[in-house]
């Protein structure tokens, strides 16, 4: 006698379905092209001497930009899309704060 609480095991049907199967394709399709990509994209070059002293000689200043600067570079293949992020992140916040600090500036000459 078959157990009564068994699963299906044959993919989901409907809308549902077709949703999950595509949703794995491209996935499929995302990491085969990035792995494809990561073998075709030479490795970066290493960093000129002078500038290695440079970051070495800092010492713990500069130890968050040497990090910065590595990570970077381990996505260099993706440096189209995280660079312009980057840039937009930085305007977007920095206008944040001069419109809060320009907020408070007026409620401070208001109150006095």
């Amino acid at each position: 006698m078959p157990a009564k609480n068994t699963q299906r095991t044959s993919a989901p049907r409907g809308a549902i379905g077709r949703l999950r199967g595509s949703v794995g394709v491209a996935e499929q399709a995302l990491r085969g092209r990035t792995e494809r990509m990561k073998r075709l994209t030479p490795p970066p070059p290493p960093l000129s001497a002078t500038l290695e002293r440079a970051l070495t000689i800092g010492g713990l200043p500069l130890l968050l930009v040497r990090l910065f600067w590595y990570n970077l570079r381990e996505v260099r293949f993706w440096w189209p899309v995280v660079l312009p992020l980057l840039v937009w992140t930085a305007w977007r916040t920095y206008h944040n704060e001069r419109l809060k600090n320009r907020k408070n500036d007026r409620a401070a000459q208001n109150r006095a």
